[in-house]
């Protein structure tokens, strides 16, 4: 039991420590990409996973938008679910 009890808790903390690199990247991409022309608020609340498409959509060039860029399918992930928490 003890093993188990050690091995989850290993676990666990890689899970927050890579949540936590992700919030941080999500954050930086955002300050450096969004924030001009978007606040939080316009996303908040909002399903991760229709957030998540659009910005694959923008990325990948099929969906008009202001200012380009080029995101990962894994970053992308990690925006939706940044905004949609609205940055927190």
């Amino acid at each position: 039991m003890r093993t188990f009890t050690a091995a989850m808790t290993v676990v666990c903390a890689a899970a927050c420590l890579w949540t936590g690199a992700a919030f941080a990247d999500a954050k930086a991409t955002v300050e450096k990409t969004c924030s001009n022309c978007h606040e939080m608020s316009d996303f908040a609340g909002k399903p991760a996973a229709q957030l998540e498409e659009k910005i694959k959509a923008i990325s990948a060039g099929t969906l008009k938008h202001k200012k380009k860029f080029t995101v990962t399918d894994d970053q992308a992930k990690e925006l939706a679910a940044f905004l949609s928490a609205g940055g927190k």
